[in-house]
Parts: C-alpha cells; structure tokens; sequence
C-alpha cells in the first residue's frame, strides 16, 4: 500500500481531506498528517512517503520552502500543492519545482479522488519501469551461453571458413547444438532504433540484453535458435530450420511484428526486424551482410518488419564472386588483409582459367562493393575518386595483373575516405550536440544530419570515442549546469530548462549522480 502526507495549517482542512476521500480504495493504506512545515520534514526523515498534498500559505513557511526541501532531499517525492489563488505564477513556480499538479480551494472530493487515482497509477508505472530493469539486470548476471555465441560472431566475421570441414569442426568444438546436414539457418536482424526514456550506457546494454531474450521467447516461440550480438554490437536472432521444413515467412514476420508491440510497451523502445531467408549455414553471411545493408539504407520505415529480396539485393550474374566480407576490411581499414584476399581471388580465377567475361564480373562486383560502403555514407564516386575518376568510369582492365593492380588502387582509396570520413561524421555530430544543449537533442535528429541510420550511427559514435552518444549528451548538459551554476545567478529551474531539463526533480537526481552532489548544494559549496 501507498504512503500519503498531508500538509496544512488548518487543522479542518486536513480533516476534510482525510475523510472526505475513499484513501484506501485509491490504494493507500498510511496517512500521516503535518500542520507546518518542520512537522512535515521531520514525518519525511522517519517514514517512506508516496505522496505529499501539501497547502502552499501557511505560517512559518509556506509550501514552496518545502517543495524546495523535498527536491534537494527525496527528489523521486511526488507532490500535488493546494492553494487559494488562481494565479498562473504559483502554478508555474509550483510545476518549476517538480509537484506533479495543484488544486484550488476549497477542494472538491472528487476531483481530488480523481487526480489522485492517476498519481497512484503513475507510481504503479513507475514502479513496473523499475521493476523491468531489475530483471534485466538479472538477466544481465545470469550466465550466457558464451561459447554459442562466440561461434556465430566467428561465423560472421569469417574467423570460421564457410566449408564444411572447419564449419563442422567448429560446431563440436562449441558445442552448438546445429546439425548442418538436416538444418539451415534463418536469421533475423533486431535494430534497436530508439530508446523513448533517458537510459545511461550500463542501462542500454542491460536492456538490449533483456530485448534479445524476449526475442527469444516470441520469435523463437520454443524452436531451436539463439539471439546473438556480433562483433559491431548489432542484435540477431539466428532460427534453427529444418531442411525441407514446414517455416512459413508470414508466421515468422507475425511473430516480429508481436516481438516489435512488445518492445514499445514494455522496454521503452522502437525496434525493427530484418527477416532473412533459410540458407545452409556455409551461406549465412552473405544474407546477414544484406540485412545489416538493409538497415544501414533505410531512414524513413521504422519500427516495422522488413523482407530481405534475394533478387534485388544480389543480382544472379554476380553470384559467381562473393566479395560479401570486402565492406567490412574497408570499415576497418583492414588494407593488408584486403590485398590478400584480392591476389588470392585473382590467383584463383588463373588457375581455374577464368575467361574474359568472368573478369568482367569480378570488374563489376568491386564496383558495386565500392559504391554500396560509399552509398552507407551519402557519398558518390565522383565526390570520393576526385582526379581519380578513369579508374572507375573506363572499361575493366583486360589481364588479371591489370586487374590485381586496378583493384589494390581503387581499394587504398576507399579505406583512406572511409577512415577520414568516420572521424568527420563523429566531429561533426558532436559540434551539432554542442550548439544545441539546451534542446531536447534525438539521435534520429543526429542520424538525419549526418544521413545515417540511427542504430549504425550509435554504433559509429561508440567504436570511434568509446562512448555512447546517450552517455556523452548526458555529460555535456551536466557540464553546461555546472558552469551556469558556478558563473551565474539564474534559479535553478531556469538552469535546468536551458540544459534541456522541463523537470526539475529529474535535472536534480541526473546532476547529483554526475558529481555527487545536488545542484543546490553545489551552488553553496561555490559561493
């Protein structure tokens, strides 16, 4: 039961409100009772309280010196203020200083029953809110299947060789409870697009660790798989199928769209899901590559379900080249490797005899591999190769030495960009966050500014600074209150909302958690 705290100088007024509302049906079982304001502070340090009504003019102190006491001390108090003026300053000084409503008097019962009930309903949300991050904290503690994960990270990063030899060695060596001979795999890309309450970096991970064992329980719907997140922090769930199996496409995308409803409610996020299609586990990686392209391209369909088209995303007269890995050595500037990989497909293609129109398709495959990394980042050929632009605009070289040479070039030259332009997009985005601190700053304002996908763009930010874009906001605003505090005369209410802070209590708890200290106190402390 609920804690209420009644507050009034007028020994008839407060008990009028102690009898005159149905407290117990409103879910409170304990009502205290206070006719100033030391009586009230000293009924705050001996008991938990839900809920203060407090009277705003009274002798020897009015409400506001004690909603000022409730911030400082018991920030998560919530409050609701009654007083006899109608004036639009009270209520705005009162809603300044975080009490949640006020009331005019003399009170109406049943108004009063009503806000109430929705204070009550309000804690009970908050208190699921806490409740979900404790078990996501336990999930976070529980011990995870380390080994089946690490498989399908080396899987997807090509430290497995996609044969079958290193491919069943490897499922022993994890115990990965595959069959390659009667199963496939079917993977699902979760891109968690947006975060719709304030969550620290720690607070993420819990919750995207408790996302993905959701999607367990509602995608997976007691079948064989696992949900994995690979190498770049990207969430996949991976269904075991049967071959020749009864899967059906549209019982997997309903069970996404249930999964995606269920995040919104329950997890305070907007996700999207990228259905793959069942391929043999030597196919994998090239239909994961193609979801995580799929959502690296789309900035307008979010919190939806999205079908991977073979057809569109891998044209058949290319098949015969798979340079699926070749985005990622770019990304990490991975030259020497990326040089290997060339020499070794071109020595290939000599050895096997490749004729001229297979050169034409390995000519053709390095082109669209060097457009789609560059389409990723806004960019077009012209723009990157500058004075370089006979090596993409003429004909393919005649001769697999032609060939090796053109590609080592047109390679160097990409991942020259690319590490340049990474370093540029995270400059940038942070020059965007310091000139705007005293907005409300999204990260799919930040996305659309640099013309990424929200979830790459995080993904982006956390790689090249080692911090999340959430946590690094957070910092700047706690940096940018500090300083009004220490060089200027402005209320703290005021403060707060030029940090991007409507609520005065949530500015009060975010500021004492950076420095350890309360806005007022630290105040004091510099004067």
């Amino acid at each position: 039961m609920l804690k209420l705290l009644i507050v009034d100088d007028e020994v008839y007024a407060v008990e009028g409100l102690r009898s005159g509302v149905p407290w117990s049906s409103l879910g409170f079982g304990d009502v205290f009772e206070a006719y100033n304001i030391q009586d009230a502070e000293d009924i705050l340090r001996r008991n938990i309280v839900d809920l203060v009504i407090c009277d705003i003019e009274m002798p020897g102190g009015d409400g506001f010196e004690l909603l000022e006491w409730i911030r400082e001390y018991q920030p998560d108090l919530i409050t609701l203020f009654l007083t006899c003026h109608a004036d639009f300053h009270y209520a705005q000084r009162a809603i300044q200083l975080g009490c949640q409503d006020y009331l005019l008097k003399p009170v109406d019962f049943e108004e009063v029953s009503a806000k109430v009930r929705k204070i009550a309903a309000m804690i009970a949300a908050e208190r699921e809110w806490k409740s979900a991050q404790e078990k996501a904290e336990a999930f976070w503690e529980r011990k995870k299947p380390l080994l089946v994960e690490r498989f399908w990270q080396d899987v997807l990063s090509s430290r497995i060789s996609p044969t079958a030899g290193p491919l069943d060695a490897a499922l022993r060596e994890y115990a990965v409870p595959f069959d390659r001979k009667t199963m496939e795999v079917w993977p699902i890309l979760i891109s968690v697009e947006q975060w719709t309450q304030p969550l620290s970096e720690r607070d993420e991970e819990l919750m995207e660790y408790a996302v993905r064992k959701v999607a367990e329980e509602i995608v997976l719907d007691d079948g064989l798989g696992c949900t994995v997140q690979d190498g770049s922090n990207a969430n996949a769930i991976f269904i075991y199928s049967r071959k020749n199996g009864k899967m059906n496409i549209d019982t997997l995308a309903s069970r996404c769209e249930n999964f995606i409803m269920y995040c919104r409610n329950h997890f305070y996020c907007k996700v999207s899901c990228y259905i793959g299609e069942s391929v043999p586990l030597e196919r994998l990686k090239p239909v994961y590559e193609a979801l995580l392209k799929m959502e690296y391209d789309n900035i307008s369909k979010s919190h939806a379900v999205h079908l991977y088209k073979p057809g569109a995303q891998s044209p058949e007269q290319l098949n015969a080249v798979d340079l699926s890995d070749w985005p990622a050595l770019i990304e990490q500037g991975e030259k020497d490797t990326l040089r290997s990989r060339i020499h070794r497909s071109l020595s290939e293609l000599k050895y096997e005899g490749g004729r001229a129109d297979t050169l034409t398709i390995y000519y053709h495959s390095v082109l669209q591999t060097i457009y789609a990394v560059l389409h990723k980042r806004g960019k077009t050929v012209q723009e990157v190769f500058a004075g370089a632009l006979p090596l993409v605009q003429s004909s393919s070289p005649k001769s697999i030495s032609q060939m090796e040479e053109w590609a080592y070039r047109v390679t160097d030259i990409t991942i020259r960009y690319v590490q340049g332009e990474e370093d540029t997009i995270v400059r940038k985005v942070k020059l965007y966050i310091q000139s705007h601190l005293d907005d409300r700053i999204e990260r799919a304002e930040l996305a659309e500014l640099v013309r990424l996908n929200p979830a790459y763009l995080s993904r982006l930010f956390k790689k090249e600074t080692g911090e999340s874009l959430t946590d690094y906001i957070q910092a700047e605003k706690m940096k940018l209150s500090r300083e009004l505090l220490r060089g200027s005369v402005k209320p703290i209410s005021e403060i707060a909302l030029i940090a991007g802070y409507g609520n005065l209590s949530y500015f009060s708890k975010a500021f004492k958690k950076q420095f350890g200290v309360s806005p007022m106190a630290y105040r004091k402390n510099r004067t």
